[in-house]
């Protein structure tokens, strides 16, 4: 039997090639054991996810709602530069309570059971703008709470600012002794509330 001869350049280069060797296939097996134990912790949360997502059907209808649908597809059209784009969004639960429905997004973990969280609240938003709805629910089944979330609309927030206005002119036609500039607030006031009614 041939010993290993540190002087003789191939059993170097054998020795360098065995090294290279050994290290690339621990590299790969370090890399497949990482993926594994990586997808396994992806499944086991997918799986849980899914097993929370149906007690959230007993806890729902434990709170007195009554299930519409569950998950649903529902389609959503929008305009990128003119051109329509089309997205399908599912939430999780349309549930009805007191002539009233709402959207249920069922949420585990520990970040994204709240509206803080900034993907469950555009999330949220979305379904809330696509939907016809009287409410969105976040439920957190970690903590088994149900969360209503409210979004101002554009149109709550215009009717607002419109308020404030109708407000601060009536007080100054009110503290204004003249009467032309009185008429020419109240005529204002009349060609805003005309605008408002006709949007």
């Amino acid at each position: 039997m041939q010993h290993f001869d540190y002087t003789n350049q191939n059993h170097l280069i054998f020795l360098l090639l065995g090294l290279i060797i050994l290290t690339l296939v621990l590299l790969i097996i370090r890399y497949k054991i990482k993926t594994y134990f990586q997808e396994r912790k992806v499944r086991k949360r997918f799986e849980r996810g899914n097993k929370l997502e149906l007690q959230a059907k007993s806890f729902l209808k434990s709170k007195g709602y009554s299930i519409v649908d569950y998950q649903s597809t529902y389609q959503h059209k929008y305009k990128e530069d003119g051109e329509v784009q089309h997205a399908e969004i599912q939430p999780d639960y349309i549930v009805k309570k007191n002539g009233k429905q709402y959207i249920v997004e069922v949420k585990s973990g520990t970040q994204a059971i709240s509206a803080r969280n900034k993907s469950t609240r555009r999330q949220l938003l979305e379904y809330d703008y696509v939907v016809e709805n009287d409410g969105v629910f976040l439920l957190d089944m970690e903590n088994r709470q149900l969360k209503l979330v409210q979004f101002k609309s554009k149109m709550e927030r215009r009717s607002s600012n419109l308020l404030k206005v109708v407000i601060i002119a009536g007080i100054t036609g009110i503290v204004i002794p003249y009467w032309p500039v009185k008429v020419a607030i109240g005529v204002v006031l009349l060609v805003l509330f005309v605008v408002e009614l006709k949007n």
